[in-house]
C-alpha cells in the first residue's frame, strides 16, 4: 500500500500498517546499523570487536583475551576531521535589513545555531541521513507560569522513520518518531554460569533497567511506546496500535514539518548507502591491534620447562626459590629452561599502519606521516593520531558547505515560525527576536586562518594599516573573528579612552618633548646665522680684494 496524500495517515487501519512495518526485522536493521554506526563515533567500538573476535575463537579463548580488547577512536578522529564546516564560524546576514541582521546574529548566539549545526555536520558524514528537528520546549519557572524555548536537535536515522513521497522518493512526506529498542549483542567475554547475574563486556554498558524514572537516565532506557507523527499539515501522537491519543486538533500548527532533511549519495531512494568503510575499517584495525596485544603478551612470556626421568611434580618457581632434581648414573640429565617465541609484532603493526594508509586515502585524507612507532625521529610522539591530526580535505569540506548553504534558511524558516507562534510566551532571552515572513539569508563561512606565530600575526596587522588596507575597526576584527561590528566599535572606543588617559598622565615628558623640540630649533637657527655672517664676511674680503 502507497500513501499518495499527506491526509492517509488519518486512517487509523493505515497508520497501524505503518507501525507493523516500522516494528520489522528490515527496518530494525537498518536501525541497528545506525546505531552500531553511533556506538562507533562514541568510542564504544569493543563490542564489535569482540563479536568480530568470536568468528574466530571460542569462548574460553575470548575470555583469556578480554585484557587486551583494543578501543582506538580511529572513527571519531576521522569524521572530526571530515566534518569541519562551522569549524571556523560563520556569518549570517539578512539582505536589506539591519534590524534582522541584528535579530539573527542574536538569535545565533541564544539557540547555539552553530554548536548544533556543527554535530549535525559530524552527523551527516557518519550516517548519510540526518533530520534535523526544530521543536518548542516548554520551560515552567518559579511561580508556574510557562514559557517556551526552542531547541535544536540533530537525530540520527534509529530515532525517527520516513513515509517518502510517492513521485520522488528522496523527499520526506511524513515523520514518525519513535524509541529505538536496542538489543544487546550476543556475546561475552564471562563465565555462562554469572550472565544472567552480572552484564558482560559484550553487553551494552548503556544499557538501562527501567529504574530511573525521575532522575536523568541512559538514552537507552528512555523509552515509551507511543509514535509522534508530523506532516506538512498535521501533527498528533500514538499508541502502538496507531490510535491517536493527543486528542484534537490535529493539525499541525506552523504548517511544514519541523524538521530539516539532510542527506548526501540518496541515489533515488531516502535512506543513502554507503559510509561502511570507516565503520569497517575501526572495527577491523582494532581487531588486529587486539591480536597484536594478545600476541605480544601471551608469546612474549618465556614458558618454563624440564626434561629428564623422575622430575619433581609440584615445583615452584621464581629468583628465591630451587628445585632439586636427582637421576641414578647411566641416565639422563635433567634439564631445565624457558621456551621463548619470535611473534611477528613489526608485521603485525606494519599491517595497522597500510589499512589505516588506504583508509585514509579513500577518504581524501593525508598518508604523509602513516606510522604507529613512536621511537621514529621524523615522526610526532603521538603516532597514528598525530598522522591522523595531521590530515586535510579541503575540497571535501567544500562540497559539504554547499549542502548547509542550501538547508539552513528553512531552519531559519521553521525557527521564525515557532517564534511567531509563540509570541508573548517566549523566554526573555527570544522576545522581539521575530524574522521578516519573507528574508533572504547570506551566509559566508569564515576561512581557515593561517597558522602564525603571534609576532608575524602583529607584524601582518600593523603592514596592512601601513598599507592602508584596513582600518583600526577592521584590525580588531582580524585579531579577533567573534565580535560581532559593534562589540569590535565598543573595544576600539575603549582603547582610545585608555590612551587618552595614558597620555594625559604623562604632561611632564609631553613638556620636555616639547622643550626638547624648541631648543632643537634654538641651536639650528644659531648655526644658521653662523653659517650667514661667515659668508658675509666672505664676501667682503673677496670685494677688498
Amino acid at each position: 500500500m502507497k500513501i499518495s496524500n499527506e491526509a492517509d495517515i488519518l486512517k487509523p487501519e493505515l497508520r497501524k500498517l505503518i507501525i507493523e512495518e516500522i516494528k520489522g526485522d528490515e527496518n530494525q536493521r537498518r536501525k541497528e546499523e545506525a546505531y552500531k554506526r553511533y556506538r562507533v563515533l562514541k568510542d564504544q567500538t569493543k563490542d564489535y570487536v569482540i563479536e568480530q573476535l568470536s568468528k574466530q575463537f571460542d569462548e574460553s579463548t575470548l575470555r583469556e583475551m578480554a585484557y587486551s580488547i583494543s578501543n582506538i577512536s580511529l572513527c571519531r578522529k576521522v569524521i572530526d576531521k571530515l566534518a569541519r564546516v562551522y569549524n571556523h564560524g560563520c556569518t549570517r546576514s539578512i539582505e536589506g535589513d539591519e534590524q534582522a541582521t541584528q535579530n539573527i546574529q542574536e538569535l545565533s548566539k541564544v539557540l547555539d545555531v552553530n554548536t548544533e549545526l556543527k554535530k549535525a555536520n559530524k552527523f551527516l558524514k557518519l550516517q548519510k541521513n540526518l533530520a534535523f528537528y526544530i521543536k518548542p520546549c516548554p520551560i515552567s519557572n518559579y511561580d508556574g507560569q510557562e514559557k517556551y524555548s526552542i531547541k535544536l536537535e540533530p537525530m540520527n536515522p534509529y530515532l525517527y522513520d520516513v513515509v517518502e513521497h510517492e513521485y520522488d522518493r528522496t523527499k520526506p512526506m511524513v515523520y514518525i518518531l519513535s524509541d529505538f529498542d536496542y538489543s544487546p549483542l550476543q556475546y561475552t567475554t564471562q563465565d555462562a554460569a554469572t550472565v544472567n547475574r552480572t552484564v558482560g563486556s559484550m553487553q551494552n554498558p548503556q544499557q538501562g533497567d527501567g529504574k530511573d524514572q525521575i532522575i536523568a537516565d541512559t538514552p537507552s532506557d528512555q523509552k515509551s511506546k507511543v509514535f509522534i507523527w508530523w506532516s506538512d499539515n498535521f501533527h498528533f501522537t500514538t499508541n502502538e496500535s496507531g490510535e491517536i491519543i493527543s486528542g484534537e486538533p490535529f493539525e499541525n500548527p506552523i504548517k511544514r514539518m519541523p524538521f530539516v532533511n539532510f542527506a548526501i549519495e540518496q541515489d533515488g531512494s531516502f535512506w543513502a548507502q554507503g559510509g561502511d568503510d570507516l565503520i569497517d575499517g575501526s572495527i577491523l584495525i582494532n581487531s588486529v591491534m587486539t591480536h597484536n596485544q594478545h600476541i605480544a603478551i601471551t608469546q612474549g612470556y618465556g614458558q618454563f620447562y624440564m626434561k629428564g626421568k623422575n622430575l619433581p611434580r609440584n615445583i615452584k618457581i621464581g629468583p628465591t626459590k630451587s628445585i632439586l632434581m636427582e637421576y641414578d648414573e647411566g641416565e639422563p640429565v635433567p634439564e631445565i629452561g624457558y621456551a621463548t617465541a619470535s611473534p611477528q609484532i613489526d608485521a603485525l603493526r606494519g599491517l595497522v599502519e597500510s589499512y589505516i594508509a588506504l583508509l585514509l586515502t579513500t577518504n581524501n585524507l593525508s598518508t604523509s606521516s602513516v606510522a604507529a612507532n613512536l621511537g621514529q625521529s621524523n615522526l610526532a610522539p603521538s603516532g597514528i593520531a598525530m598522522l591522523i591530526d595531521k590530515a586535510e580535505s579541503m575540497e571535501d569540506v567544500q562540497d559539504q558547505r554547499q549542502i548547509f548553504v542550501d538547508k539552513e534558511p528553512d531552519v531559519w524558516d521553521i525557527i521564525n515560525r515557532w517564534l511567531n507562534l509563540y509570541g508573548d510566551m517566549l523566554i526573555d532571552d527570544l522576545k522581539g527576536l521575530q524574522l521578516p515572513e519573507e528574508f533572504e539569508l547570506n551566509l559566508k563561512f569564515n576561512e581557515i586562518p593561517v597558522v602564525m606565530s603571534e609576532s608575524e600575526k602583529l607584524q601582518n596587522l600593523k603592514l596592512r594599516k601601513e598599507l592602508g588596507l584596513d582600518s583600526m575597526l577592521d584590525l580588531i576584527m582580524k585579531d579577533n573573528p567573534s565580535l560581532t561590528k559593534q562589540e569590535a566599535e565598543e573595544k576600539l572606543k575603549s582603547l582610545m579612552e585608555d590612551k587618552m588617559v595614558s597620555m594625559m598622565k604623562q604632561p611632564d615628558s609631553a613638556q620636555q618633548n616639547s622643550d626638547n623640540m624648541m631648543n632643537h630649533e634654538q641651536e639650528m637657527s644659531k648655526e644658521d646665522d653662523m653659517e650667514d655672517m661667515s659668508e658675509n664676511g666672505s664676501q667682503e674680503d673677496n670685494s677688498q680684494s
